[in-house]
């Protein structure tokens, strides 16, 4: 499987996305070696959260949910931010809470043509933004499944944040679909970069328990 630059109308079914630093250009999932068409599930535009209290920059911002808060200051994962040394008692997700996108889509991961619904969230925790000199925050990205009427994380990724935003990165899904037979879906991702001015197209197998990256653009 090749990512590249095309010039064909969107259709992610098919694996064609449109540019998101481009215009008249498009973004083409080739099979490489054959001319099978490809097939994929285009997933649904994420879903922007943000405190109450914070001014809402694109009407369709919704304000965070307890639900939300809930999952996201859970054991599971507090154990994980601490384990990466980005714990502080200064951060509280339940107080601390910048913004949450969420995703949702089916797809199969854990076991070949089984396929679940699936969340995908990145979400940032910080205090004094804006503040270098006493910023402290982390950004943080997950994919749940629900069990026993709960979000649980089955992968989990973190880093420390920045108050200037700079490494405010996060990946936005595509689509999904299996395109080598294996009954296990790949995933099409975007990486979403601060001030980006290119556009950074992944293309995702899922080995092990985690994402590997088997082609991207550029």
């Amino acid at each position: 499987m090749n990512i590249g630059p095309d010039k064909s109308a969107p259709d992610p079914a098919k694996g064609v996305f449109a540019s998101d630093c481009c215009t008249d250009t498009t973004i083409r999932l080739l099979k490489s070696g054959s001319s099978a068409s490809i097939k994929l599930a285009p997933v649904a535009l994420r879903v922007r959260y943000v405190p109450k209290s914070e001014s809402r920059t694109d009407p369709k911002d919704q304000v965070i949910t307890q639900d939300l808060v809930d999952v996201l200051a859970g054991r599971e994962i507090a154990r994980f931010i601490a384990s990466q040394r980005l714990g502080s008692p200064r951060l509280n997700a339940g107080q601390n809470l910048a913004v949450v996108l969420v995703q949702e889509f089916d797809a199969a991961l854990s076991a070949p043509g089984h396929k679940e619904h699936i969340w995908s969230i990145n979400w940032r925790v910080e205090t004094n933004p804006g503040k270098p000199d006493d910023y402290v925050g982390y950004e943080a990205w997950g994919l749940f499944t629900r069990v026993n009427g709960a979000l649980k994380p089955f992968h989990l990724a973190a880093r420390e944040s920045w108050s200037s935003g700079e490494n405010s990165n996060y990946f936005y899904v595509l689509a999904t679909g299996d395109l080598d037979g294996d009954g296990i879906d790949e995933m099409v991702v975007r990486e979403m970069v601060f001030e980006g001015e290119e556009d950074l197209v992944q293309l995702w197998a899922w080995e092990r328990g985690m994402p590997v990256t088997i082609s991207k653009i550029p």
